[in-house]
């Protein structure tokens, strides 16, 4: 199938007779732009696009902005119509492309649970049926009889969420809407999307969150520039997407933000994730060795500072693991440029996304000079270079073994 979208300015009705009859003649009229010059009059969200998703299916959609996900999802839920080509679906779908889509602000949440489960097909008696259980997965029974103009976006979030889910739908859309949610909504979210698929429901989903696709979907799609680039077993899809992210982002350290907490006194330049053997490197295999690299420049004398770098659990937002310089590891004073490495010789951390938090204090850790809160980004992958789609519960893996005794019936 096919989605094709003209670009310039809007359209007359003489625009669009016009149109039709360069159609007919199998060309279309070019568009002028004082900048750009002549550009082409149509462009393509998605290009020969053809696939077939199973039932109880978990399908990934990947890619980069603009590269045609979302006009996808439309498609299927019938939000928009292909150019050429059709689309079949078998089931009734649910699409999260928008959450609380159909909700009236002015309206309370419980008269919204009732509007929005009604407007996907359920019955009064089904909704009566099902409130509790809605209200309750969503956490809103303190405001359930409050106008939802007063909710927050997250729990507006979270009710839409909840009335999706709860709809027992067939087939599942679902867009990037997680990322409005705290993390612990975001982790029952991924489970009931997992139920589903486990009872047998097709899901669709989006992400620019690559772990969270990998937990939850088997399938993997790569779009890009409207074409599908590659199609298949989700480990192996993404890891060829983040090796050609890795390869396009490859040229440097990537600029901090210029304005950071901090009195400023001396402030990091530069931060680096690099491997044992001193090479950027944004995936570590699990056990293997991190090397943090920190320029940092300072404008005074600061006697005696304390290097800090913690490691951050994206999706929790949970503290893994922090270092922290000792008086033996820096000069008694800087007040100049320079770097510092912190090693960890053997990471025991689980197969999953982590951030660096970076800090400089000072010699009685009172107060900061410079605080990097969402430093470079680096993924834990597992022993034989993927990653898998559960990586169990906790950040570490500790060694273990199980012994088990059997005592005779007397």
């Amino acid at each position: 199938m096919t989605k094709r979208y003209r670009v310039g300015r809007s359209r007359t009705i003489v625009d669009v007779v016009a149109s039709n009859f360069d159609r007919l003649r199998r060309r279309d009229r070019d568009v002028f732009s004082a900048v750009q010059g002549r550009i082409p009059a149509s462009v393509f969200a998605l290009d020969d696009v053809s696939l077939e998703v199973a039932e109880g299916t978990g399908l990934g959609i990947i890619g980069a902005n603009g590269a045609g996900k979302t006009t996808l999802l439309k498609l299927i839920s019938r939000v928009t119509w292909p150019t050429s080509g059709r689309v079949q679906v078998a089931g009734r779908v649910v699409s999260l492309i928008e959450l609380g889509a159909g909700f009236h602000p002015e309206l309370t949440g419980r008269e919204n649970v009732y509007l929005g489960a009604g407007l996907f097909g359920l019955s009064r008696r089904d909704i009566e049926r099902r409130f509790d259980e809605i209200v309750q997965f969503a956490e809103v029974e303190p405001l359930i009889d409050t106008p939802m103009k007063r909710y927050s976006s997250g729990l507006y979030a979270r009710l839409g969420f909840s009335v999706a889910v709860h709809s027992h739908p067939d087939i599942v859309l679902v867009d990037e809407v997680l990322s409005v949610g705290d993390a612990a909504f975001r982790r029952r979210a991924l489970e009931s999307l997992r139920q589903l698929i486990v009872l047998g429901k097709t899901v669709l989903f989006i992400s620019h969150d690559l772990w969270n696709v990998r937990r939850l979907c088997d399938w993997m799609l790569w779009l890009d520039q409207g074409r599908v680039r590659a199609s298949g077993a989700a480990a192996e899809v993404t890891d060829r997407y983040v090796e050609e992210v890795d390869r396009a982002a490859a040229g440097g350290p990537a600029a901090l933000p210029g304005r950071r907490a901090g009195t400023g006194e001396i402030r990091f330049s530069t931060i680096e994730t690099l491997d044992g053997g001193g090479r950027p490197v944004e995936r570590i295999r699990e056990g293997g060795t991190l090397v943090v690299r920190a320029g940092y420049d300072a404008t005074s004398r600061v006697p005696a500072p304390v290097f800090q770098v913690a490691i951050v659990d994206v999706d929790t937002g949970m503290t893994v693991a922090t270092a922290t310089s000792s008086p033996s590891d820096a000069p008694p004073v800087i007040d100049a440029s320079g770097a510092i490495e912190c090693i960890f010789e053997s990471l025991p951390l689980r197969p999953r996304q982590y951030a660096l938090r970076m800090t400089i204090a000072d010699a009685r850790q009172l107060a900061s000079y410079d605080v990097v809160a969402a430093g470079p980004r680096f993924t834990i992958v597992a022993a034989g270079g993927s990653q898998p789609a559960d990586a169990g519960d906790g950040f570490v893996v500790l060694p273990y073994r199980f012994e088990h005794r059997v005592r005779a019936l007397s």
